[in-house]
């Protein structure tokens, strides 16, 4: 990611490599400002040097799930002892575990969007949990947990500046660190849209790629007629944008397989006419991605709009919605018989 380096160097002054102190870290910054980025990137430069290492992604969103946190502890424990998954039923138990298991290991662990107090509580309740010299890296969108959560280090992530807006918009739009001839004042235009957020940079300029200079001028005039023009609602230009088949496969994802390996929705994608193009097309235009395992991401913002989207369908009937995701909404229809089958 565009201006990245420094912010990466900034965060491992902040760690002290050679403290030998259980040291936890908060990066805290508005959604889309890159917290997830930066914290991976710091920790694949880091992690050989520790005896366990663990990245949990959207700890947020996980912890809503079934069983969420108890799961989250179960990998937690797998990543970071290199053994299969452990079985155990509750929260507490997890926690007697861990202190167990890893007060005597030098570990680094990410809680990637925590939002929570109970969240870092369960999951890195006290130094004493973890071994001499163990990292915890928490990001977060609210600073007042890591000031509740009695974190010392922090560091803010800033938006970026004019020059690496425009740089980071065109990596995406051209795939050049800057306009081709004919596109410079547009850019400039287009790039101010994102407010600084690398998210929607990478989103704007992935919708605007391939496309010729009236596309170009026709979408902007599109972003320029947004009343308020708030990040979600230009983040939204990129669904309205997509053909109808590729706005299902997106809101299926939304709602049901983020973090899903891909070949387990293959069939799914296949059903749909000409699927597979669509998903693509998904790809192209930066609103989902596939790690090098195959697993389905996609940015937690880019979820919370594509959820929304359903929920508006119908605002206060679940069972009217074309997809219901959260589990305590079916429990909920289920016992009142309004689910149709």
């Amino acid at each position: 990611m565009v201006g990245l380096e420094p912010r990466l160097e900034e965060v491992m002054s902040l760690l002290g490599e050679s403290d030998r102190s259980v040291c936890m870290l908060g990066i805290h910054g508005t959604g889309g400002i890159g917290k997830t980025t930066l914290a991976k990137a710091l920790y694949n430069k880091i992690f050989h040097q520790f005896e366990g290492a663990c990245f949990l992604f959207d700890v947020r969103e996980a912890s809503m799930k079934y069983h969420g946190i108890v799961r989250l502890q179960q990998t937690l424990l797998s990543e970071i002892l290199e053994e299969k998954r452990m079985k155990f039923n509750s929260v507490d138990e997890g926690i007697s575990i861990l202190r167990h298991r890893l007060s005597h290991k030098n570990v680094l662990l990410v809680l990637d969007n925590a939002d929570q107090l109970d969240q870092l509580e369960q999951l890195a309740g006290e130094c004493d949990w973890f071994g001499c010299g163990s990292k915890v890296i928490i990001t977060t969108r609210n600073k007042q947990l890591l000031i509740a959560r009695n974190v010392e280090k922090t560091y803010e992530m800033m938006k970026l500046n004019d020059h690496d807006s425009l740089e980071l918009f065109c990596w995406h739009a051209f795939k050049l660190s800057q306009p081709p001839k004919g596109y410079q004042d547009m850019s400039n235009c287009a790039s101010r849209y994102a407010q600084g957020l690398p998210l929607a940079l990478k989103l704007i300029g992935s919708n605007l790629a391939h496309r010729n200079l009236e596309e170009w001028r026709s979408t902007l005039e599109q972003y320029e007629r947004i009343p308020e023009r708030t990040i979600h609602e230009i983040l939204k230009m990129s669904y309205d944008c997509l053909p109808d088949n590729a706005k299902r496969i997106f809101l299926d994802i939304a709602c049901f397989f983020k973090a899903t390996i891909f070949v387990r929705i293959e069939d799914m994608v296949e059903a749909c006419d000409f699927g597979r193009f669509y998903f693509e097309v998904l790809v192209e235009k930066s609103l989902i991605s596939i790690s090098d395992n195959g697993t389905l991401g996609m940015h937690d913002l880019i979820q919370k709009i594509g959820r929304e989207i359903v929920r508006q369908e119908a605002p206060s009937k679940p069972n009217k919605r074309s997809r219901i995701w959260y589990y305590k909404d079916v429990l909920k229809l289920l016992r009142e018989n309004l689910v149709s089958i």
